[in-house]
């Protein structure tokens, strides 16, 4: 078993009228390891995006938490992270958005498909995936 730190800081001068923003949480996460190590998804020009763009197959682990990052610097070319149930180019439905340069970092429980998708350019998205030790 290993331990993967987690730190979140948010710090803003301005963003909150007449006081400074200052939240920083931490975590020590239990973890069998990174499951799968860094692999990159290229997240466009599918028109089957169930069968090309799964970025997580459902069952595939037990609860683990994932590292998503957008590594394009082009502003446009947003990702989309949702599901998608159907053999075409839409997902059925839309969970989150990544811009360029972007990144979520969230527990996933494995129960459904997380699939990517970009209506602009060819944007790469990095994924790591750490199973949980539960």
């Amino acid at each position: 078993m290993a331990t993967l730190n987690a730190t979140l800081t948010l710090t803003s001068t301005d963003l909150v009228e007449d006081q400074n923003l200052t939240v920083t949480l931490t975590d020590a996460l239990s973890v069998l390891g990174p499951v799968k190590t860094t692999r990159h998804i290229i997240a466009s020009g599918s028109s089957d995006l169930a069968t090309d763009n799964t970025v997580l197959a459902n069952g595939s682990y037990t609860i683990s938490y994932v590292l998503l990052y957008n590594t394009s610097s082009t502003a446009n070319e947003i990702i989309t992270i949702g599901t998608d149930t159907n053999t075409d180019a839409t997902l059925n439905t839309v969970q989150f958005s990544i811009g360029a340069g972007e990144f979520a970092f969230f527990p996933w429980d494995s129960s459904i498909d997380m699939v990517a998708d970009a209506a602009n350019g060819n944007p790469v998205l990095e994924v790591r995936i750490f199973q949980a030790a539960v």
